[in-house]
């Protein structure tokens, strides 16, 4: 086989596993999740915020573009950190999404919107 057929063959190979590798075996993309999560919770700054929710956005469009399951848990602390900021509808809509996609999370999530909306979050 020529060199240059079986250089091609075995980089084609590489990129195709280490695309899969993003993805859990459960069939969940978490991206960098960890990684900004814990620069967050050890330097909380709004800098070390804004990446985290940044990466959240992420891990949401990489999933809906690959017709992958949004993990569990990023709809709901999306809303979480919005109601946080005071974006009370906002929060709301990412709560819904999150009881849409899991809907075991609807006890937990209708009360998040309660105390949303309470302002008690």
């Amino acid at each position: 086989m020529d060199s240059k057929i079986k250089y091609s063959l075995i980089s084609a190979v590489f990129l195709i596993l280490s695309g899969c590798a993003a993805v859990t075996e459960s069939g969940y993309y978490w991206g960098g999740y960890s990684e900004t999560y814990y620069d967050y919770i050890k330097n909380p700054s709004e800098q070390t915020l804004n990446r985290h929710v940044e990466e959240l956005y992420k891990i949401v469009d990489y999933s809906q573009k690959k017709n992958l399951k949004v993990p569990p848990g990023i709809f709901a602390e999306l809303g979480f950190i919005k109601a946080k900021l005071g974006a009370e509808q906002e929060s709301i809509a990412f709560y819904r999404q999150e009881s849409a996609l899991y809907p075991e999370s609807q006890p937990f999530i209708e009360r998040l919107i309660a105390d949303s909306k309470k302002g008690t979050l």
